[in-house]
């Protein structure tokens, strides 16, 4: 894939069709633009090429903490795969923020990436104070000569997929449903890291993974997760949250994401790992003695593995 990550000196000699957005999440309704961008760009001989942003608009306008839904490498690989060859992913800025629709199209879409056919969501806004309505574009398409392609919302369950709805299921810790709308299980990378070794001694050794602290966690609690290790696949137990354990009147600091991998005793310090969320378990609990704590984690692998075979 190219990605040009500056407008500098990006010069596309082949006409384009360009989709524009966040795609945080690569969800369905993401894909639909992505699908109608590469078709446009089959039918009429044309590039298909995806403009987006480094960072989200909010963190610049508003200094809002934006916890998303997948990193760029998530992103970029998923992209690649639906058939994307050319991102360009660019830092939102004031220059960009100042840009009147017509300007934008004119001096990115046109001048920069030689743009025939724009690809739109449709309540997607372009332009300073996101003024570029979608009767708006049209009209500024039809001056500048360009094609404006408006994809409808989709729709399952009666509501609308996008981003800010799957934050809402991932954070109450809905991840089960939260596929629906995604198209695929969500998913954390992290990096095996030494931890208490409290469950190796209780006799359920975990991976403490240190994440991505950009990307949003699941609500607190265990849950069901495949979890892929150099290219193989286990099952494991994987609890987020404060590690609580036993009653205790220490404050909550820090939030730990612990897999405990089914039949497995490999030495993975140090190793990348995915976590890829099948379903919710339970809350996050308290408990009176270590003996509690054992008897839950059977509890624990016995619904996993009850799971696996129903």
């Amino acid at each position: 894939m190219n990605i040009y990550s500056s407008l500098d000196n990006i010069a596309f000699d082949k006409p384009t069709a360009v989709t524009i957005g966040n795609f945080d999440g690569v969800h369905l309704g993401h894909r639909e633009l992505i699908n109608r961008t590469i078709a446009i760009g089959e039918e009429k001989d044309i590039l298909p090429v995806m403009f987006t942003f480094s960072n989200h608009p909010l963190e610049f306008l508003y200094q809002k903490q934006i916890d998303y839904l997948t990193s760029f490498e998530q992103k970029v690989k998923i992209i690649e795969q639906m058939g994307i060859k050319d991102l360009v992913s660019v830092p939102f800025d004031y220059t960009i923020k100042d840009m009147s629709t017509e300007v934008f199209a004119k001096e990115i879409l046109l001048s920069k990436l030689n743009a025939t056919d724009i690809i739109m969501g449709f309540d997607s806004k372009l332009g300073n104070g996101r003024q570029g309505s979608v009767d708006y574009l049209y009209e500024v398409g039809k001056k500048l000569g360009f094609d404006v392609h408006i994809v409808q919302p989709v729709m399952i369950e009666n509501m609308r997929v996008s981003s800010s709805f799957i934050r809402e299921l991932i954070k109450t810790g809905e991840v089960k449903r939260a596929d629906f709308f995604l198209g695929r299980k969500y998913m954390l990378e992290g990096k095996v890291v030494h931890g208490k070794k409290l469950g190796r001694k209780l006799g359920f050794p975990t991976a403490n993974l240190e994440v991505n602290q950009d990307i949003l966690l699941p609500k607190r609690g265990v849950y069901y997760c495949k979890i892929e290790i150099e290219d193989k696949i286990y099952d494991a137990a994987v609890s987020i949250g404060y590690n609580p354990t036993i009653q205790s009147n220490k404050p909550f600091q820090e939030i730990f994401v612990e897999a405990h991998i089914l039949e497995f005793e490999d030495d993975i310090y140090g190793k990348s790992v995915k976590l890829y969320f099948m379903d919710r378990l339970r809350d996050e609990l308290r408990f009176n003695s270590l003996d509690d704590l054992i008897r839950q984690l059977n509890r624990d692998v016995l619904r996993i593995k009850n799971y696996i075979f129903t």
